[in-house]
């Protein structure tokens, strides 16, 4: 410990007061959550994946404790497992607008932009934004090489951003849509 700088020791300290924490009492979430926080942060990735997947094991589909094991697997490199986990939440789970931008990042991270899109306009759809969803949703079906059940949910998403816009914003939406937005328009 002489050579690790005073914050880094202050990390370590905490781990260790968090480790026996969650040991006298293991039913306490927290204890988990911020102990794998802890743990990755004083560089030990592998006993943070290793702290959050006992977590999820035993509080399944707890949204904290989803979100902070994904956060870890992205940063120790497994985007995709990140992505997986974080899909299987929100299908039971409605996320937030922010978890909807982590899940976002995720699938962009695992390579899968389309999907990454399609995710960027629901955080949009839930910041009141509807003009960018819909750019989100046009950018997802540029994409090369999506399925047919991608191009479908992104369409009928599509379709329904566009109904529930006032008549003049969404032929605006339709204009850049057609021509690309490379036309400037004037207000």
């Amino acid at each position: 410990l002489l050579g690790v700088r005073p914050e880094g020791r202050l990390v370590i300290a905490v781990v260790f007061v968090l480790w026996e924490m969650r040991a006298a009492d293991p039913t306490m979430l927290q204890y988990h959550t911020a102990l794998g926080q802890a743990q990755l942060q004083a560089g030990d990735g592998k006993a943070s994946l290793q702290t959050l997947a006992r977590a999820r094991e035993l509080f399944p589909r707890n949204v904290a404790v989803t979100i902070r094991y994904a956060e870890s697997l992205m940063q120790q490199g497994d985007a995709r497992k990140a992505h997986e986990i974080l899909l299987d939440l929100f299908n039971t789970v409605p996320p937030t607008p922010e978890q909807a931008k982590l899940t976002a990042l995720a699938a962009n991270a695992a390579g899968d932009v389309a999907d990454s899109y399609y995710y960027m306009s629901e955080y949009h759809i839930m910041s009141g934004d509807l003009l960018l969803a819909i750019n989100q949703l046009q950018l997802a079906l540029a994409v090369p090489k999506i399925s047919e059940v991608q191009r479908a949910r992104f369409e009928a998403r599509l379709d329904e951003i566009q109904q529930a816009l006032p008549k003049r914003a969404a032929r605006r939406a339709m204009e850049a849509s057609n021509d690309g937005g490379s036309r400037r328009r004037m207000n």
